[in-house]
């Protein structure tokens, strides 16, 4: 008896002293809290985040992420809030142009570029450019990203005895044969407003006016975006909406439902960002792989700019809080580098992402990624609106399209309202 309660007291011991080392071993971990743009409900990209925060807790254990999650505006106004509250996450998402600045120009967000230096040569040109009026860096991007392509079902169009139309007048003619096959011209969804002013508006205002309009319009430096340029962009909204091409009910539709619609083939042509093909590679069977192409929005009347085009930006990533220091700052930076550099970019290749960070095309990867990359190497791109415009007055742009698509409010409207707010808010006309 005597040597069955020595045995007993040598377990509890073993499990006592087990259960402080963990303890201790748990209050050494350095802790952060992070605000993630995620949306966890695409079980896509939920599956894809997991992996890759597993990923993380594997190489460092020693530190702990306390997520809070917002995806859309409510990101955004969270955030916002956050910053007027004084209450910055130690590491945060964020935007390299505009869509952000309520934050990066307040101070509170560390400047990368001394963590960074020696690094520079390892991103692809142009996804180190300046995120601050001194060349500061607030996030390491992690892709580059087209905002705007028209994915086509190449399959569906020959069925229906079509071929790609070269102009917007050709594909209107589709419609009723699209149409009165039971399918949908072009799925797209605008609940949230942001979809047509980011993949499509912003490739649109290239076709209309060109490069050198679009910048100056951009400025006020002799042109505004009341231009009839600016005019003709939005009116092909209108006019696609006014010949039902769109999938009915896009502007109460949750974004994902027009991915739905294509992926099981009841759309012909689907419009999105380069982001989708992370979606493509999981949903798309072997063989609609083969016949779905990566195209843009064929010329449209009046056009100045430049055929085939989109729209391109460096993309979002992660930053930290201006205020971390020690090893809470070396464990930021440690999440930072993980997610955009080498080890995270090459999980995020494997999903479909063409990257910041400069990685050879692998063979092995899913042919809806190299379809993807083939198309950033060679398609001409100009702005993204939300990328160089005040994120405010995106607010009043795409409310007025919204409206301008239920027939409230015409283009003229539309872009009128838009340069008014542009040229007494925007700071890019603040001299």
């Amino acid at each position: 008896m005597k040597k069955v309660k020595n045995v007993l007291l040598v377990i509890l011991s073993v499990v006592f002293v087990a259960s402080m080392l963990q303890t201790v071993f748990a209050a050494d971990k350095v802790k952060l809290k992070m605000y993630a743009y995620q949306d966890l409900a695409d079980p896509v990209t939920r599956a894809n985040w997991e992996q890759m925060l597993e990923a993380f807790g594997k190489e460092y254990p020693d530190i702990e992420l306390e997520i809070e999650y917002g995806v859309d505006e409510a990101y955004h106004t969270k955030l916002q809030t956050m910053v007027m509250a004084g209450q910055i996450p130690d590491v945060v998402r964020l935007w390299p142009g505009k869509r952000t600045v309520y934050i990066t120009s307040q101070g509170v967000i560390k400047d990368l570029r001394p963590l960074i230096k020696g690094h520079e040569a390892e991103f692809v040109p142009g996804a180190l450019g300046s995120q601050g009026p001194n060349g500061e860096i607030y996030e390491l991007p992690q892709q580059m990203e087209t905002t705007h392509i028209m994915y086509t079902n190449e399959r569906l169009l020959k069925e229906l005895g079509l071929t790609f139309p070269k102009t917007m007048d050709e594909l209107i003619a589709q419609g009723e044969t699209i149409r009165n096959a039971g399918l949908i011209p072009i799925a797209m969804t605008n609940k949230a407003g942001w979809q047509m002013q980011s993949c499509f508006l912003s490739a649109l205002a290239e076709r209309a006016g060109g490069m050198e309009w679009y910048t100056k319009a951009i400025t006020g430096d002799g042109a505004s975006f009341a231009d009839p340029e600016f005019v003709n962009a939005l009116s092909v909204i209108e006019t696609l909406m006014k010949n039902e091409m769109f999938l009915p009910g896009i502007n109460q539709a949750d974004y994902g439902a027009a991915l739905t619609e294509f992926v099981n083939e009841r759309a012909v042509y689907y419009i999105d960002g380069g982001w989708r093909i992370n979606n493509m590679v999981g949903e798309l069977k072997a063989e609609q792989k083969e016949y779905i192409s990566l195209r843009t929005f064929p010329d449209i009347p009046n056009q100045k700019g430049t055929s085939g085009s989109t729209a391109l930006v460096t993309g979002d990533g992660y930053g930290m809080s201006a205020s971390l220091e020690g090893e809470k700052a070396e464990a930021a930076w440690k999440w930072i580098w993980f997610f955009c550099g080498p080890v995270g970019s090459k999980i995020r290749q494997s999903k479909g992402m063409i990257t910041a960070y400069n990685l050879p095309v692998n063979e092995d990867l899913d042919i809806m990624i190299k379809k993807l990359a083939k198309f950033v190497s060679e398609t001409p791109g100009g702005y993204v609106l939300d990328g160089v415009m005040d994120a405010e007055g995106m607010g009043v742009l795409q409310q007025g399209m919204q409206e301008m698509m239920l027939g409230a409010k015409t283009p003229e409207q539309v872009a009128t309202e838009y340069e008014a707010w542009v040229a007494a808010n925007d700071s890019n006309r603040k001299k």
